[in-house]
């Protein structure tokens, strides 16, 4: 029932919806545990939106166009996390190797 009639609409999520959006929590805190002390808080926000976008393109085209099958998440969320949180160290990092 919406607050005011016309304004809200329900959304509606299934049990795999919600399982897909822990995963990709779940990379989050991966990267998070990688990058923890070398960003600011607003850098971090900044690469959690552009992860979240990229997260959810490699589960697509692994799942999807190579048919990986991930049964426990360990491939798509941890493996997945750990690189981009790498990527991101030596993005932000000041002392770049030219």
């Amino acid at each position: 029932m919406a607050l005011i009639k016309g304004y809200f609409e329900k959304i509606s999520l299934n049990l795999e919806q919600v399982i897909g959006a822990e995963f990709a929590a779940a990379a989050v805190l991966c990267t998070l545990g990688v990058v923890l002390g070398k960003v600011s808080w607003t850098q971090f926000f900044v690469l959690s939106t552009f992860e979240i976008i990229f997260f959810g393109l490699n589960a697509t085209i692994c799942g999807g166009l190579f048919g990986a099958v991930d049964m426990g998440g360990s491939m798509y969320v941890h493996t997945f996390g750990t690189y981009f949180g790498l990527g991101a160290t030596y993005f932000f990092h000041k002392n770049k190797a030219t």
